[in-house]
């Protein structure tokens, strides 16, 4: 008897233990619900919060300004051929030492001046083998009325050796020229646009994103590309213009 009692209170010790197991995965199951339903009125509101993509239209505008450029750059220098390295070398740098010294008798500053290169190697002529040596600068000549007589001076102090690679005509101050050409770019941006919205049937809505891209001005160099001219030099120097460039890229919004 008292084992069959024994059984009983088992078994009601497992019935309640059941019970209680049921419970709890009904109340998990129903927090799993809501937490789904939660989940989903979230996901539902927060995509509706969420704008879509706008209908944008994205144009390039340029705008361009002319100026006559009151700056010159030059490359100056020197090449001389000795039978040794060590005279090349030699000879060069006496020679690049005479040639600054002219150039700054003609009121060309240290500020002004710097060094580019620097070269020695083998040169082989005829099948006698010498030794090539060479120093160039940069030199800012702030007048460029002035730079015929700063070659002529630079000539002078080397002779044949003087090395003349190009001249690059600048603006000192392009602030002027840089306001007109994003002016100008803009307008030019705004024009296309609006010409594209009426060919897509849209209207123009608000600019949401500007982005520009300077170029410099052009330059000439009466050497050539790249080429080396030597002797005296002292060529009269022709300003032109140079133009200074602006390309925008202009993002607006695109309205029925």
């Amino acid at each position: 008897m008292q084992s069959l009692r024994g059984t009983f209170a088992t078994r009601g010790i497992l019935i309640v233990i059941g019970a209680l197991i049921a419970i709890a995965a009904s109340a998990v199951t129903a927090v799993a619900v809501r937490a789904g339903a939660g989940g989903s009125t979230q996901t539902s509101v927060g995509a509706g919060a969420v704008a879509g993509p706008r209908d944008t239209i994205t144009v390039v505008g340029e705008g361009t300004q002319n100026a006559t450029p009151d700056n010159a750059l030059i490359s100056l220098g020197v090449s001389v051929r000795r039978p040794t390295a060590a005279d090349a070398m030699n000879s060069a740098n006496a020679e690049m030492t005479a040639l600054l010294k002219a150039i700054k008798g003609q009121g060309v500053v240290d500020a002004d001046i710097q060094t580019t290169g620097i070269s020695i190697y083998q040169d082989q002529q005829y099948n006698v083998i010498g030794y090539r040596a060479g120093n160039t600068v940069n030199v800012k000549i702030h007048h460029i009325a002035n730079v015929g007589t700063v070659i002529v001076a630079a000539q002078k102090a080397v002779g044949d050796d003087i090395q003349l690679n190009g001249i690059n005509l600048q603006l000192s101050d392009n602030t002027t020229q840089l306001k007109g050409a994003r002016q100008a770019a803009m307008a030019a941006a705004a024009a296309r646009a609006k010409e594209w919205a009426n060919l897509a049937g849209r209207h123009l809505g608000k600019v949401l994103s500007v982005s520009e891209v300077i170029g410099s001005g052009s330059s000439s160099s009466p050497c050539g590309a790249g080429g080396q001219c030597g002797g005296g030099g002292g060529a009269p120097v022709q300003a032109g213009q140079v133009n200074v460039t602006v390309d925008v890229a202009v993002v607006y919004e695109l309205n029925d």
